[in-house]
């Protein structure tokens, strides 16, 4: 008798079958949070790139249209509003045989060049004859706006007693004419842009030469020098 051998079928495996309900809506988490790391990224890069290329235009800008240019000091004119020459025998209270009254009046021009204001100080100004100073006169302070030229009038007193002791002064008055020369210095700020801010120095010196008889300038030179 034989005997059927009945081989034994594996069970298969259950397998739990996905849950649409709790797998989607996982996913779409997903793809929200990464679409919006995107936008971030996106965003992020967009606005650096912005700043960059404001950068970039402000350095340009500093460096071409805005570069501070030397502003250009003029001496319009010097006056002399008055020049007395007085001879005469020595007092007792006086050993002087003659005496020097002068005032002079120097009308001097900033021009500013620049595309921005600047804004000078306080100027000076030196009276020298034969290298001795004869004179201080100080100008007020102001602003040269854009393109635009900053005047300053200057008033000087000139002390004679300290040049009353040059043995030279005789022979000059004699020939009819004294040379002087003139020194005048201001310092000032340009701001560029709100930002950059650059110190200049504007210094000239003059070799005038004055006319005794009509109290006239009959020759003048001058030489600037600026400092940035």
């Amino acid at each position: 008798m034989s005997t059927d051998t009945e081989q034994a079928t594996p069970l298969a495996v259950g397998t739990k079958r996905p849950d649409n309900d709790e797998e989607l809506p996982a996913a779409s988490m997903t793809r929200r949070r990464s679409r919006l790391q995107g936008r971030c990224l996106i965003c992020g890069g967009s606005w650096a790139a912005i700043l960059i290329i404001i950068a970039i235009v402000i350095v340009v800008l500093a460096l071409t249209v805005f570069k501070v240019k030397e502003p250009v000091m003029t001496m319009n004119s010097v006056t002399i509003e008055k020049l007395a020459v007085n001879f005469g025998a020595p007092s007792s209270s006086s050993s002087q045989l003659f005496a020097i009254n002068m005032t002079v009046v120097a009308d001097v021009s900033v021009k500013n060049p620049n595309a921005a204001s600047v804004r000078f100080g306080a100027s000076t100004t030196a009276i020298y004859y034969r290298a001795r100073e004869m004179g201080v006169a100080y100008g007020p302070p102001g602003t040269a706006r854009a393109r635009r030229t900053f005047r300053i009038n200057v008033t000087v007193d000139v002390m004679a007693d300290r040049i009353l002791g040059d043995a030279n002064l005789f022979d000059d008055l004699a020939a009819g004419s004294i040379a002087v020369t003139t020194a005048t210095k201001v310092g000032g700020r340009v701001r560029v842009l709100g930002v950059f801010k650059h110190h200049v120095d504007v210094m000239m010196n003059c070799s005038i030469t004055m006319a005794v008889a009509n109290q006239s300038i009959v020759g003048q030179n001058c030489n600037q020098k600026v400092r940035l």
